[in-house]
């Protein structure tokens, strides 16, 4: 998934996982580290069309970049890490629907949350998260606290509401009026949360208390999914929540009790400072017995 090359310049960058790789041998060495595989490609019409995917396959470069749009390019290995991020997150639903561990979390990239349907966009080729829900066959609830709305989770959440399947629902805190500037109404198996600039723990935390915990119980899901985006912290460069490195684990001490089995997705999150230790206090908080 390193090999997803986009240029140190790009603020989704391989060092993102460098860092979170480093952080686990140093300071969560008693966490198991698991080797993914890639998914099949048919795994990937779990949540696309196959004109999707043909898409992705015929822009890849033999070499350099091909762009997208102006923030989501593909390197020659992309399509290849796209499968490995994909594979990662249902390994991570299998071990933990097959009683192998309660929680897991799944360190990925290139990101999901924003790729809808058929459309790449913001840094995103495939829902890794939707994917993984539709992939585990529970009743899966989709909780993104990734600065940035989830909006393509969001799609394939009404697509499939739409078809008849109510299984999987979706619940989001972000900033409002950035990228992608939607998230600002609930639907059916949808809810919102939006945060003003420079809303920090306490607005967080009432977000969740108030909104998604409702949500959230009377859904009353068999499995969880974080799509966990760090980049809300006080310190991403991207937008301008205010985070700790605290909220990232408390937001899992509030769901655990709701539902045990719980599984993390990597989103968001570009300051390689703060990474590291944001995804620590979630990891602790993930890693706890119940």
């Amino acid at each position: 998934m390193t090999a997803h090359n986009r240029g140190l310049d790009h603020p989704e960058c391989s060092p993102r996982l460098d860092r979170i790789i480093e952080m686990l041998a140093a300071d969560l060495p008693q966490i198991p580290v698991e080797t993914a595989y890639p998914a099949a490609d048919d795994t990937l019409l779990l949540a696309h069309p196959q004109t999707h995917i043909n898409g992705i396959l015929d822009m890849l470069p033999f070499e350099g970049y091909a762009m997208i749009d102006s923030d989501t390019l593909l390197s020659p290995d992309s399509f290849d890490a796209a499968l490995l991020a994909v594979g990662a997150a249902c390994q991570a639903v299998d071990a933990v629907m097959n009683g192998e561990a309660q929680t897991a979390f799944a360190a990925i990239r290139p990101p999901g949350h924003h790729a809808e349907y058929e459309t790449a966009m913001g840094f995103c080729l495939f829902n890794n998260a939707f994917i993984a829900a539709r992939k585990s066959g529970v009743r899966t609830l989709i909780v993104d606290f990734d600065v940035h709305h989830g909006n393509g989770t969001e799609d394939l959440v009404k697509r499939r509401v739409a078809d008849g399947h109510t299984d999987i629902a979706y619940a989001s805190t972000h900033q409002s009026g950035i990228f992608p500037f939607t998230g600002m109404e609930d639907s059916q198996n949808i809810c919102n949360a939006p945060l003003p600039a420079d809303a920090g723990s306490t607005e967080f935390r009432a977000a969740v208390t108030d909104r998604i915990m409702p949500f959230a119980k009377n859904f009353a899901p068999e499995l969880i999914i974080f799509s966990a985006g760090f980049d809300a912290h006080a310190d991403d460069p991207l937008a301008n929540l205010n985070f700790t490195h605290d909220d990232f684990g408390w937001i899992v001490d509030q769901l655990k009790p709701l539902q045990p089995k719980i599984v993390s997705i990597l989103e968001g999150g570009y300051n390689l400072g703060a990474l590291p230790a944001s995804v620590f206090n979630h990891l602790k908080s993930l890693a706890k017995a119940s």
